[in-house]
């Protein structure tokens, strides 16, 4: 028989992984949240039983696994409260899913309390999305090494593929993931301004570059980022830089710093893909320290 798991926080990520785990098997004991009616409708969403669902941090207690998915900053807080007032078995493992947080800023009252982390690569923006992209999504696992077998027991069940991270790397992965997903959103909406600027209006831009971003992203995946590249900077065409750099300058001094900026990385990244002669590439540069 699976485990038991007890789901704390129960908002768009612990919705998703609670359904999940609950459709592969897993029995969930308590599903625990700071308002009641809110946490009665996660219940529902997940496809338990209502009764299970309550404010009360002692139900924490009837499970064997502890799904904490409650924000960063919260996570330390919560974990010290729990060790100081709820009685939990030996045995029992606390899982987050951070990406920026090793499972160690979990308290635990002793080596006995296993402590994980598990960080699916995904933006959950919509909890019924997400549990449809989480099949086949990549997961981090860290923590004790002897929890990783259920890390990648729980990874595999709701349909995740995982891998395993450093302890000391989550930093720097979790700044990787937010460049290349929160970033990129931050792009959109910069783009999708311009192009109003244009005259068209918010959702015809997004139509627009929503093929932009499809065909970008499969060059990537078949290309890798070097050969991916196209546009004037790596054809070192400075004259059409100049010009992006002096409309966006009239328009926002912000933007034009922001341009400048993404320029600078992607003429190194022009350079290392042997496609930019170095004589165009240092017009450019001209340009972008101006």
């Amino acid at each position: 028989m699976k485990p038991a798991l007890a789901l704390i926080g129960p908002g768009r990520v612990g919705c998703a992984l609670g359904q999940r785990l609950h459709n592969a098997g897993y029995p969930i004991a308590a599903v625990i949240g700071r308002n009641q009616g809110k946490t009665e409708e996660a219940a529902r969403f997940i496809g338990c039983k209502i009764e299970i669902a309550t404010t009360d941090i002692q139900a924490a207690a009837k499970g064997e696994i502890l799904l904490l998915a409650l924000p960063d900053d919260r996570l330390a807080e919560f974990s010290t409260r729990l060790c100081n007032e709820v009685r939990l078995d030996t045995g029992t493992c606390l899982i987050h899913f951070s990406g920026l947080h090793p499972a160690e800023i979990l308290v635990r009252k002793n080596k006995d309390i296993g402590l994980l982390s598990i960080h699916p690569l995904l933006p959950f923006a919509d909890r019924q999305m997400a549990i449809a992209t989480l099949q086949g999504c990549p997961c981090a696992i860290e923590g004790d090494q002897n929890r990783h077998p259920l890390g990648q027991e729980l990874v595999a069940a709701f349909g995740g593929e995982a891998f395993l991270l450093p302890s000391e790397s989550k930093q720097i992965y979790h700044a990787a993931a937010c460049i290349a997903s929160n970033f990129m959103v931050s792009l959109t909406a910069c783009a999708r301004d311009l192009l109003a600027d244009c005259g068209l209006n918010s959702q015809q831009a997004l139509q627009l570059l929503a093929p932009l971003h499809r065909a970008t992203s499969r060059n990537i995946l078949e290309l890798g980022p070097e050969q991916a590249l196209t546009g004037p900077i790596v054809r070192g065409d400075a004259g059409s830089v100049a010009i992006h750099l002096s409309a966006l300058q009239n328009k926002s001094v912000e933007i034009a710093d922001l341009y400048r900026n993404l320029a600078k990385e992607t003429l190194k990244l022009a350079l290392s893909s042997g496609r930019l002669p170095a004589d165009k590439a240092e017009n450019i540069n001209l340009l972008l320290e101006k």
